[in-house]
């Protein structure tokens, strides 16, 4: 359905306009140590460095190394690193890029969350359970949450044959919980002051559809 469709697009642009700082680029070279030979405050260390690089095979060791924390922060952390590792971002940048130089939104949508492997959907399975473990305890920010959404698009499309036709929070667990992130994202933005327009806008259109 196109309404449901140009939901999940607008939650990559979405995610890809509140999480600009989310990751960032700076020197590799610190990278080069194996992180699980590091203490474990060395592997948070080595996690956030990974996260700022932007290097998606640092970021997928460093995930390695922390997704079994049971500390609500390094949870978070790990959740980041996951979806980084992904190509997540990647995918939304590529994309918003085709967007803005007219491409055809459906085709665009269909390329960027229909192209990860297997190995980069489980990450983003993994990194929205883990922020769902996090926020019992910590209160992950908007952007997370919103990426965390995207991801979990992506995983629901990929279980529905790669395509939107008949997906709804009513029948995906996966469009159940990004509906749950969204909101909860939306109630981070209203805590701040900031607008939550696009999200109730978003919202609705999921649970319509």
């Amino acid at each position: 359905m196109k309404s449901f469709r140009c939901a999940i697009y607008a939650l990559v642009a979405l995610a890809l306009v509140s999480c600009e700082a989310v990751f960032t680029t700076s020197p590799v070279a610190f990278l080069q140590r194996d992180p699980e030979n590091l203490s474990p405050e060395q592997q948070i260390t080595y996690g956030r460095d990974a996260l700022a690089s932007g290097d998606e095979e640092a970021m997928a060791e460093a995930f390695e190394a922390l997704k079994e924390s049971e500390d609500a922060e390094t949870q978070v952390l790990a959740a980041e690193l996951a979806l980084g590792a992904s190509g997540l971002e990647t995918a939304l940048t590529d994309s918003l890029g085709e967007l803005s130089a007219g491409g055809d939104t459906d085709a665009i949508l269909a390329d960027a969350l229909g192209s990860f492997e297997e190995a980069d959907l489980a990450l983003m399975g993994e990194a929205a359970a883990l922020l769902d473990a996090a926020d019992e305890t910590v209160t992950p920010t908007p952007e997370q949450y919103a990426f965390a959404a995207v991801g979990l698009m992506a995983v629901a499309i990929e279980e529905n044959g790669g395509t939107t036709t008949g997906l709804s929070s009513g029948g995906s667990p996966e469009v159940a919980k990004a509906e749950e992130f969204l909101q909860a994202a939306t109630s981070g933005l209203q805590a701040s002051g900031e607008s939550t327009e696009l999200l109730d806008e978003l919202l609705a259109v999921i649970q319509t559809s």
